[in-house]
């Protein structure tokens, strides 16, 4: 004699209410012939745990001898055939079985089906968003809500999201230095117009210049990829591939998705938290747009980019940097009411 049902109660937990009673009729109508068997007791049982059990119960057996009543009616008129009669109920009832456990079949289906709705929705509702905009000269570190710090520089902009799996922080102007707790079941992702930061855990540095985006790793590892473009080139085209960088690595992102590495100290990119701007082999559009997040008349660029400018200054001393440039580039200062000028002598 098989288990009552009722006692298989990890399979009880894993059933809805709508599936256990479909198996319930089954049993019963197996055992009809035994009003006293244990499996009858256990059926008792649980139409006694609950209201909705026998609800769910009758539903279902009304459902059954609603598929079978005009064919059980036609076949009881004759009792000469009941041998007939015998056979077709036989096979009525292995069809009934057979449609009984397709029914379970899909409940099971549609409630996994709903159920994995619900949990993509619950995945993608946000459990913390912070925005945070830094003024110009000004710099400013932030603890989020998981222990991670952001050190955003002076006329920075960032949106932080987090979900259930995943950390996002969209930067979409100046520098921000990330030091990452580590969360192996939430990434922890950075994204600018042109390039993707996923990170576990570490201590690196994102620079979103005017003509391309630089992550510095002070220590730890991530992955850079560039962020494709509908008409970007084909996916296997070096420039596009993704790759990791570690301790005291410095990666580049261009505008046209371009990625390198280059052979710069990743420590320069720390330096502004301790009131210091470095500039190694910088071009002039890279040394106006860093100076400006620091200084309330904007300087542009302006002319053929002069390259290769290395420098190491206080935040305070920009100015005196500034006036002092034409003398180690061929450079020319101009001011004007709304920005100062850094125009090219080439």
């Amino acid at each position: 004699m098989s288990k009552p049902l009722a006692s298989k109660s990890s399979t009880a937990k894993s059933l809805t209410l709508s599936e256990m009673a479909a198996r319930w009729y089954l049993r019963m109508r197996e055992h009809a012939h035994n009003q006293r068997s244990a499996e009858h007791h256990a059926f008792e049982q649980w139409l006694a745990d609950d209201p909705s059990h026998a609800a769910e119960y009758d539903s279902f057996a009304h459902a059954m001898r609603q598929l079978d009543s005009a064919e059980s009616l036609s076949t009881l008129a004759d009792a000469a055939e009941q041998q007939t009669f015998m056979a077709n109920e036989a096979r009525r009832k292995a069809k009934q079985q057979r449609l009984a456990q397709l029914m379970v079949v899909c409940f099971i289906c549609i409630a996994g089906f709903f159920s994995h709705q619900q949990y993509q929705v619950w995945q993608a509702a946000p459990v913390m968003q912070l925005a945070a905009q830094n003024p110009v000269g000004q710099i400013v570190t932030k603890t989020l809500d998981d222990g991670t710090k952001v050190t955003l520089s002076a006329k920075s902009d960032m949106e932080v999201t987090y979900y259930r799996h995943q950390r996002h922080v969209l930067l979409k102007e100046g520098e921000a230095i990330f030091e990452v707790t580590k969360d192996p079941e939430r990434p922890f992702v950075v994204e600018t117009d042109t390039a993707r930061i996923t990170v576990l855990g570490t201590r690196f540095a994102v620079n979103r210049l005017e003509q391309l985006v630089r992550v510095s790793v002070d220590h730890g590892r991530v992955k850079v990829e560039p962020q494709s473009e509908p008409d970007a080139a084909s996916s296997e085209s070096p420039s596009l591939l993704s790759r990791e960088i570690t301790n005291g690595q410095v990666a580049e992102v261009y505008p046209n998705r371009a990625m390198v590495l280059v052979n710069r100290p990743a420590s320069d990119a720390f330096a502004f938290l301790k009131g210091r701007l470095v500039f190694d082999r910088a071009d002039t559009s890279e040394i106006a747009y860093t100076v400006s997040r620091y200084r309330r008349k904007p300087v542009q660029s302006q002319g053929k980019q002069v390259r290769n400018i290395s420098a190491d200054i206080n935040i305070q001393d920009i100015d005196q940097f500034l006036h002092g440039l034409p003398n180690i580039a061929p450079v020319k200062l101009q001011d004007t009411p709304q920005y100062t000028l850094l125009n090219s002598l080439h």
